[in-house]
């Protein structure tokens, strides 16, 4: 295993089992899955390491585990019930030093608020960071750091 990134690593937290609408993040927008949109606008992102896409053991998720290995994308599966665990163990199996949360139902997520959201993290030595409430949604995201991931998912 690769020695731990010094830079964050973007969850992507994507599964087919939504409730209000079922299948989201692989509809078509554009021409496109939602999904590749998120992935895409990652890619500019300056200041992550790696992306990951973080889905279920689901049967039904296998559409996204197989379009991740279509497209070069790194993909971890694991609970459905319980995405703090899901996140926890894929950044523990990615050994990040830093997560990056972000949701795979945000195609208009902007690289540019996310690289200036990880330098606010860092500049000022936060366990975590997020948006305030002065940004429109569908552009969530949320830093944190492995330690305080670790910390809320033992206490959880």
């Amino acid at each position: 295993m690769a020695a731990t990134s010094q830079r964050p690593l973007a969850i992507v937290q994507a599964r087919m089992g939504s409730t209000r609408l079922p299948g989201k993040v692989m509809r078509s927008l554009i021409g496109k899955p939602v999904l590749w949109h998120v992935v895409d606008r990652l890619r500019f992102c300056r200041k992550i390491e790696a992306i990951v896409v973080a889905t279920t053991t689901e049967p039904e998720d296998d559409v996204i585990e197989d379009w991740c290995c279509a497209h070069w994308v790194s993909c971890f599966r694991g609970s459905q019930e319980d995405v703090l665990d899901r996140y926890y163990q894929a950044a523990k199996f990615f050994r990040a030093s830093s997560i990056i949360r972000i949701t795979a139902d945000c195609p208009a997520i902007d690289p540019v608020v996310i690289d200036e959201l990880i330098r606010e993290y860092e500049a000022h030595g936060y366990d975590a960071c997020g948006l305030a409430g002065k940004f429109p949604d569908g552009l969530d995201c949320e830093v944190v750091s492995f330690s305080s991931l670790e910390r809320a998912w033992k206490e959880a």
